[in-house]
């Protein structure tokens, strides 16, 4: 103990960084997919009207609201419709949910370390948040591309069946395809969704040692998602457009001016009703789940709290 704390504060981050804290990756994983199961009809929703336009060939919407997709996916595919891809959603999402969670906490250490401040600020936070959002999304994409994909092609059978047609659509390359807007889209969402609710939660819990009761947590994680998506949603369009089948798009530049020019700026917004609808309950759920899950006795009692 006295070893440690005498330590350069270089040294004392690289040790602390080093301990790999099983307890927020287990919470991380569980939470993530607890929320994204509970809304996966909506997820759905959001994708089939975010990808239309290229999956019909530039023909008329055939999805034209929430409600009237939600029906339509119901009399084609049935309740099971709603889930489908859902398996290929939680084998990505766990380990991106765990993957965030555990490098927005060590990275937030680690800053703390260096800086030697107590509590990192607003901008210590949202680099954290990108670092962690970077981390997820090259750790998960080849099953983000699986899942949009089984999404959108009934044909697919199967995270393996799809996963061989990508294979030998482009081998790595058709994996990674649209890392780049995923990257662009989602670093800056991550960053600004866990910098605002961890700012909110050091707010009104100032305490570390007191964690946010149920209501708390639900309505701190759905104000950072709203916060968070508002911000980030026409690159989630074009980074989904630029997964699918095809050359389309040679940049996410290009995406966003041949979306904006081909079917106007408003395309680029496509689906953002459904998307708040699935974010709101979504995050709020994944943080409730994360805090109640780090304060449980369960988990007090796994890792020796």
């Amino acid at each position: 103990m006295g070893g440690e704390e005498n330590r350069p504060p270089i040294k004392q981050a690289v040790s602390i960084h080093k301990r790999l804290k099983l307890d927020t990756l287990l919470a991380g994983g569980i939470a993530g997919a607890a929320a994204r199961t509970l809304t996966s009809p909506l997820d759905r929703v959001k994708i089939l009207m975010q990808t239309q336009y290229l999956s019909s060939g530039g023909a008329a919407d055939k999805y034209t609201g929430i409600w009237q997709t939600l029906v339509r996916v119901a009399r084609e595919d049935g309740v099971r419709g709603y889930w489908r891809g859902n398996g290929a959603n939680c084998v990505r999402v766990i380990p991106y949910s765990a993957t965030q969670f555990v490098t927005f906490d060590h990275m937030k250490t680690t800053m703390a370390a260096v800086t030697g401040k107590g509590s990192p600020s607003v901008v210590e936070r949202l680099c954290c948040g990108a670092i962690a959002g970077m981390a997820a999304s090259i750790v998960t994409h080849p099953l983000d591309v699986v899942r949009t994909r089984m999404a959108v092609q009934p044909e697919l059978m199967g995270i393996f069946h799809t996963w061989s047609v990508l294979w030998a659509e482009g081998k790595v390359g058709a994996m990674y395809k649209g890392l780049g807007p995923t990257l662009a889209s989602l670093a800056p969402f991550v960053a600004i969704n866990f910098a605002s609710y961890d700012t909110i939660k050091n707010f009104f819990f100032p305490d570390r040692s007191q964690r946010p009761g149920t209501p708390a947590s639900l309505l701190m994680g759905a104000s950072s998602g709203i916060i968070a998506q508002s911000a980030c949603y026409p690159l989630d369009t074009v980074r989904r457009r630029m997964q699918m089948k095809g050359r389309v798009y040679t940049s996410t530049i290009n995406a966003i001016i041949t979306i904006s020019r081909t079917e106007g700026a408003f395309a680029l917004y496509k689906g953002i009703s459904a998307n708040t609808l699935k974010v709101v309950p979504n995050n709020a759920i994944r943080f409730m789940v994360f805090e109640n899950l780090k304060g449980s006795k369960v988990f007090a009692a796994l890792f020796g709290y």
